[in-house]
């Protein structure tokens, strides 16, 4: 396997100049603040991003779906798990923010970030967040609009709207789109891989302003954040999932350990779509049936991101403590049935959690900020890589449990290939 030099891997670049923000934060105060508009850009970047990937992915999944059609079964069973994970992950995401509270007492100041979004943000705050409003607010009165201002729930609309217009072209025709597509998306990924190298100087503007502003104390609560992202996406991992595949009658330390490589690479990577081709050759090779691994893992990749929506739900939370931001209990449920709809546009390449995060936060009409995420820049990269193994993981066992419920999994080999992983993951690629 190729191996990287380290000078090349992007989270040492962002670590070092994470380190030299909080430095410069702790040294010289009034000169940090100024690095600010680096950030800025950084955010405005972004914000023009969201609109693009989020219509292609969702389209792509959509169009991807196709086989689905004539395997209905499976497509039925494995859009009902999709759904269920996602919501257990998506709750599990905002009771660890309520119950480890890392943002609470940071007493950060909207107005800080940026003055300007001051007024607006009271304007908002009271009373545009009801699910009623923000469910009037999906159809745009222009689709270009939706673009602009990276409204995703209108990019979302759009796309599920053209995605089943295209189901009824015809075949030749939707393939060739398909391909057209991919180029697409793939462009667009590769344009978001090469601005997150810019992310280790947004780390830096973003450790240097926070600790200049704020003071050392954000420090502390931002490796809380950290800290309690890994707690709880090894709860979901171990628990969630464990209990998962003992009801259906599998060990998740059994498979993690047969499918470690994968895990390896992904964290590595914070990509959980390098181990697309590996981890979908080590199924079928496990005993789970070509179709559904050919239907579930890619759909997955869509549709079935627990990780991300434990990112999400937790840093909204961790959000409303550091700004003081009070959620009524029914907004809590929008964002809960909003983060539903939107995360459905994070793929699992590096950057794209973060860009879903500021696409919600812009789809719930201010009541949180979307330039409050500024304080998340210099931690991401490290939650990055947590969210993308547990999207791994979560996939994985998604696909065989769908296998099992269509009766598409081959028992016997099963067994033998994960009580024999230790033994056998190296040799098994044909």
């Amino acid at each position: 396997m190729h191996i990287k030099k380290w000078y090349t891997r992007l989270w040492l670049w962002v670590l070092v100049f994470m380190l030299a923000g909080i430095t410069a934060g702790l040294i010289e105060p009034s000169l940090a603040r100024t690095t600010k508009p680096l950030l800025d850009i950084f955010i405005s970047i972004i914000k023009v991003l969201i609109g693009p990937i989020v219509f292609f992915t969702v389209l792509n999944g959509i169009l991807g779906m196709g086989n689905l059609k004539s395997l209905g079964s499976i497509g039925l069973k494995a859009f009902i798990y999709f759904e269920l994970m996602s919501t257990i992950a998506l709750i599990i995401g905002l009771l660890s923010g309520y119950l480890f509270k890392t943002g609470a007492q940071l007493n950060l100041s909207v107005a800080a970030i940026n003055p300007a979004l001051i007024s607006q943000y009271l304007n908002h705050a009271e009373n545009n967040t009801s699910f009623l409003k923000i469910l009037q607010s999906t159809i745009p009165t222009h689709p270009v609009d939706a673009f602009i201002n990276g409204n995703t729930l209108q990019i979302l609309f759009m796309a599920v709207i053209t995605g089943f217009i295209l189901f009824y072209t015809t075949k030749p025709w939707q393939v060739s789109l398909m391909n057209k597509l991919h180029i697409i998306q793939n462009v667009l990924f590769k344009i978001l891989s090469y601005i997150m190298w810019l992310s280790p100087l947004a780390a830096f503007a973003a450790m240097a302003f926070m600790v200049g502003q704020f003071g050392s104390g954000v420090i502390l609560h931002m490796l809380g954040l950290v800290l309690t992202m890994l707690i709880t996406c090894i709860f979901f991992i171990i628990v969630v999932l464990g209990i998962v595949g003992k009801l259906f009658g599998f060990n998740i330390f059994r498979l993690i350990s047969y499918i470690k490589d994968e895990i390896i690479l992904v964290f590595a990577t914070s990509s959980s779509e390098s181990a697309l081709a590996p981890i979908m050759n080590k199924l079928k090779l496990s005993g789970v049936d070509q179709a559904v691994v050919g239907i579930v893992i890619p759909a997955g990749y869509s549709f079935n991101l627990d990780g991300t929506n434990i990112y999400l739900a937790l840093v909204i939370a961790f959000l409303c403590q550091a700004f003081n931001i009070q959620l009524t209990f029914s907004e809590h449920l929008t964002i809960i049935a909003v983060l539903m709809l939107t995360s459905k546009g994070a793929a699992g390449v590096t950057g794209s959690g973060f860009i879903i995060l500021a696409g919600t936060l812009a789809a719930l009409n201010g009541k949180i900020p979307v330039e409050t995420i500024a304080i998340l820049l210099g931690v991401d990269k490290i939650m990055s890589e947590l969210r993308a193994t547990t999207n791994l993981v979560g996939n994985t066992v998604a696909t065989i449990i769908v296998a099992i419920l269509n009766k598409k999994l081959d028992w016997n080999k099963f067994n033998q290939t994960i009580n024999g992983s230790s033994n056998t993951s190296t040799n098994m690629v044909k």
